[in-house]
């Protein structure tokens, strides 16, 4: 029997209290499932993994249609110009100019450091006894990192750490936060001109100043908001499965897995930021007419079946949990999945080597979102 969909369901309560339900529901269907935003714009969900795993490289997907104008207004001009939004070649020319701060190669180079970094953050938890594990653990690594490559002094991170949560949250329903960051990037890129310095930065200062300005605070928020996500997630899913939590705390080499089974079972996009279909497209046993949004969604391609044994089940020990599309595929792989995946790493290893009597205080459960509240913790 074909499963029957409301027409906005994916926005409804009991939908974002159990998302997996639903596209448990979708990849039965066997067809793209169409679902009415709260704006009223049609989208097409697909949710098998090879369907998404399809739609993310399909050169008929795209996130430009022809001749759409520019938005009018300098936060609109400035998210639609971000590397996530945009098609060849304009997105090949600027995820060229970025893409060496980013290698396996240079996250290596800052692993030393960044393995201080987060020394110090476990040190001040185990001192302080109960502390929030969004503000006081996982939050400042990512955000310190991510802030010195792009070169951003650190008496002002914490400015951009706010407009990042405001940004990510969606609450900057005027752009306020959006041109707050535009116009210190200006500032900052001025002095970059005058006297370059060893960062990301200075190698873009050229660029068109949207450009810029999307470029910069594209890597910013992706860079601090994700990594965050998978800490505390992790964090949360080892202390609510006990014994996952005591195989990581006898064997710290473990923490790599225990990120790549994150990402899988609980990663930090749902959904893809939505493409267009550029003609009418066949994917997913279905034709979506051209010019329509489609929503690919992550979540539902991690947790399906017929590519990850027992998919419900979060365990750190399975052999599959690399086969997760978390970070994307195709021209628009996550530019900073090496860098994330080292700075999760080295967290939770330092986590289970020293605070071994951690526990939650509150469970927030899984439909926790990181700008909603913290993770109480204590040792």
């Amino acid at each position: 029997m074909t499963p029957e969909f409301g027409p906005s369901e994916l926005w409804e309560p009991a939908t974002r209290r159990d998302p997996y339900a639903f596209y448990t529901r979708v990849r039965a269907a066997g067809r793209p499932i169409p679902q009415l935003d709260p704006a009223g714009d049609r989208w097409w969900v697909v949710a098998r993994h090879a369907d998404v795993r399809e739609g993310l490289q399909h050169p008929d997907l795209g996130h430009q249609l022809p001749g759409q104008p520019p938005p009018p207004d300098e936060a609109g001009r400035i998210a639609a110009r971000q590397l996530i939004s945009l098609d060849p070649p304009d997105h090949t020319r600027l995820r060229g100019l970025v893409s060496h701060a980013f290698t396996a190669r240079t996250a290596a180079r800052l692993e030393p450091w960044i393995t201080e970094v987060a020394d110090r953050l476990v040190a001040r938890a185990r001192f302080l006894g109960s502390f929030d594990g969004v503000a006081d653990l996982a939050d400042p690594l990512p955000v310190n990192v991510i802030a010195q490559l792009v070169g951003v002094p650190e008496d002002d991170r914490p400015m951009f750490r706010s407009w990042s949560a405001t940004i990510v949250s969606g609450s900057d329903f005027d752009g306020s936060a959006t041109l707050a960051f535009a116009a210190y990037l200006d500032d900052l890129a001025a002095l970059r001109r005058k006297e370059p310095a060893d960062d990301l930065l200075s190698g873009l200062v050229d660029l068109d100043r949207d450009d810029l300005v999307a470029t910069v605070q594209l890597l910013l928020i992706a860079g601090q908001e994700t990594t965050v996500d998978v800490v505390v997630n992790a964090i949360r899913l080892l202390l609510t499965h006990p014994e996952q939590w005591r195989d990581l705390r006898d064997d710290p080499s473990l923490a790599g897995a225990v990120v790549e089974e994150t990402l899988r079972f609980r990663g930090p996009v749902e959904i893809v930021p939505p493409r267009f279909a550029l003609r009418d497209l066949g994917l997913a046993g279905g034709v979506i007419p051209a010019g329509e949004r489609v929503a690919l969604s992550i979540w539902g391609a991690n947790r399906d079946p017929e590519v990850f044994a027992d998919p419900d089940v979060f365990d750190v020990h399975r052999a599959d949990a690399h086969r997760h599309l978390a970070f994307g595929h195709g021209i628009h792989f996550c530019l900073g999945a090496a860098l994330g995946r080292l700075e999760a790493r080295i967290m939770l290893d330092r986590v289970a080597r020293d605070l071994g009597t951690l526990r939650l205080v509150a469970d927030p459960g899984d439909a926790f979102r990181l700008h909603q509240g913290g993770l109480p913790l204590t040792v």
